[in-house]
């Protein structure tokens, strides 16, 4: 009777550690942190991902951007190009259902992507569906150091 009630309660004790585990990104998840997004290409910078109750907003990480300017006329233009970035953002309608989720560009209803959705350690990853178009990337969130954004 001991070793059933002992492996009952290993049992139990597994199957609790492996629900946990297992645990789906909510959008309370989402919306716990400002997300830096780091794009696979050079020369792109970072976008800051930020998320309320069914809207990401997406704005160019201007800090991310490099200075190429070789004088003082170059700088100034950069300095405008990055006052502008950082004036931009992107909004985008999302629904998370189970472990997906859908991004809607609100500026064109026909535009759409879906994303299986899944966590890792710190950080969020939405991998484009089967039936995505090819051009959509992985997109991996990031919890931002700084919370002033």
């Amino acid at each position: 009777m001991k070793r059933f009630i002992k492996g009952l309660l290993l049992g139990t004790l597994g199957l609790t550690f492996l629900v946990g585990c297992s645990s789906k990104v909510s959008e309370d998840d989402l919306k716990e942190n400002n997300w830096s997004i780091e794009p696979d290409e050079e020369d792109v910078p970072n976008m800051i991902a930020s998320f309320s109750d069914h809207v990401m907003t997406l704005k160019v990480d201007v800090d991310s951007m490099e200075s190429t300017a070789t004088d003082e006329w170059e700088q100034m233009g950069e300095d405008f190009a990055k006052e502008l970035a950082s004036e931009m953002d992107f909004k985008f309608e999302y629904t998370l259902d189970d472990d997906q989720i859908t991004l809607q560009d609100t500026d064109n209803e026909d535009e759409s992507n879906t994303f299986d959705v899944s966590e890792e350690d710190d950080n969020i990853t939405f991998t484009p569906t089967d039936g995505s178009d090819e051009d959509v990337e992985t997109i991996t969130l990031q919890p931002r150091e700084s919370e002033e954004d």
